[in-house]
């Protein structure tokens, strides 16, 4: 799991976060709790979002407390599940059998699944179990 580490700054009204290895990937919490589950749920979208030439390699925690002395350094995992949640989605157009479609149909409904989100999730399925065989 990747860490980078956060600066929390306490005000009067919140706490502000900054991660100092990513230019711009800040957020806020009126309290610590709030603070720190936004910081986590930042630092996803912005790597998801994020140009590669601006993802720097988190810097050690001697490195930014020489740098930034005397403030709050707390390590954030980055969270893989909220990093694959902020992945670009695309449309695609697929062509199926109107007989498969009706069965996908009748399970989804049965599930409350969108059809798009079946689909994604047979697909990932049918690949991991297909790639571990490869393997």
């Amino acid at each position: 799991m990747k860490y980078y580490y956060a600066i929390f700054k306490h005000n009067k009204d919140s706490v502000e976060v900054e991660f100092p290895d990513l230019v711009g990937c800040v957020t806020f919490g009126n309290d610590w709790d709030e603070a720190v589950e936004n910081a986590i749920d930042v630092l996803a979208a912005w790597m998801a979002n994020a140009e590669s030439k601006f993802v720097k390699e988190p810097s050690s925690f001697k490195e930014l407390s020489r740098k930034f002395k005397g403030v709050q350094l707390i390590p954030i995992a980055l969270d893989e599940n909220i990093l694959e949640s902020y992945e670009e989605m695309r449309r695609i157009n697929i062509i199926f059998p109107s007989r498969l479609i009706r069965k996908v149909d009748e399970f989804r409904k049965k599930t409350g699944l969108k059809r798009s989100t079946l689909l994604k999730i047979a697909t990932e399925e049918y690949l991991e179990r297909e790639i571990s065989q490869l393997n």
